[in-house]
């Protein structure tokens, strides 16, 4: 699948991307993962819009939307918009699969930060039990969630996830400035909300849940977290705790970037 939708993107090196391309993609994209297409994907939806969002997954209608205003059309950007295209449809299918993950109700560390991101959608659904405090709190809960999107965990993790996607999809080309871009992303994503308060580095993840006012679910990742030995790999995905050497040297080691932290 990664060979075909490789040769897609090389085909329209000198081609205009059109409608055909954005859905070719998301075919290609899916076409090994028929049961997340089935229970959790119904359409995908390219319009033509000036709002920020490059794309969209909706819980509810488990719609996908392209927006190739902002994606295609737009050039305040100097990125490949055949790389953009791809980066944009892995991102929103891997919100589907966060979706997935939580019905499919598993406790190991990965679904239960995905978790805190759909906690509105759970208690909706009956998938978690509704306590007085989420009665009163969910309205406020969303409105927080949202403008702390920059930290959101399941926002990390879709961003994480497609940048990683892309890197794969490119690493034999060796060195090439698509290459580059990707790797200099997937650090990003990586180190996105790690932020230093001269003594730290403030853990995303736990950010995340103190703003959202979840502190009995921040106490409890916390002591599971200093009891666990988790790998480097697993706290960046999940945005949790890091140290200094850590950001400094080796994230940029596992993206395979030889540039400063500055980049």
């Amino acid at each position: 699948m990664k060979n075909e939708l490789y040769s897609l993107y090389k085909t329209y090196d000198k081609k205009e991307i059109g409608n055909d391309y954005i859905e070719n993609v998301f075919e290609l994209l899916l076409k090994n993962d028929q049961e997340l297409r089935r229970e959790f994907i119904n359409n995908l939806i390219i319009k033509e819009s000036i709002e920020e969002h490059f794309g969209t997954y909706n819980n509810e209608t488990n719609n996908i939307t392209f927006n190739r205003t902002r994606v295609i059309d737009d050039n305040r950007y100097k990125i490949n918009k055949k790389l953009l295209t791809i980066e944009v449809l892995k991102h929103e299918i891997e919100h589907a699969r966060n979706l997935k993950i939580l019905y499919e109700g598993k406790k190991d560390i990965h679904s239960t930060v995905i978790s805190y991101s759909l906690r509105n959608y759970a208690i909706n659904h009956g998938l978690i039990r509704k306590s007085r405090d989420d009665e009163i709190n969910q309205i406020v809960l969303n409105w927080k969630r949202i403008k702390n999107y920059e930290i959101d965990t399941g926002e990390r993790i879709a961003e994480i996830k497609a940048w990683k996607y892309i890197v794969n999809l490119l690493k034999n080309q060796r060195t090439t400035e698509d290459l580059l871009l990707a790797r200099s992303m997937l650090y990003y994503s990586y180190i996105r909300g790690y932020k230093d308060n001269g003594y730290y580095l403030n853990a995303p993840t736990y950010e995340y849940l103190l703003e959202l006012g979840l502190y009995r679910e921040y106490k409890i990742l916390k002591e599971r977290v200093e009891k666990n030995n988790y790998s480097l790999e697993t706290r960046l995905l999940n945005g949790l705790p890091i140290k200094y050497k850590e950001y400094d040297k080796e994230v940029l080691r596992m993206t395979r970037l030889r540039l400063k932290k500055e980049i």
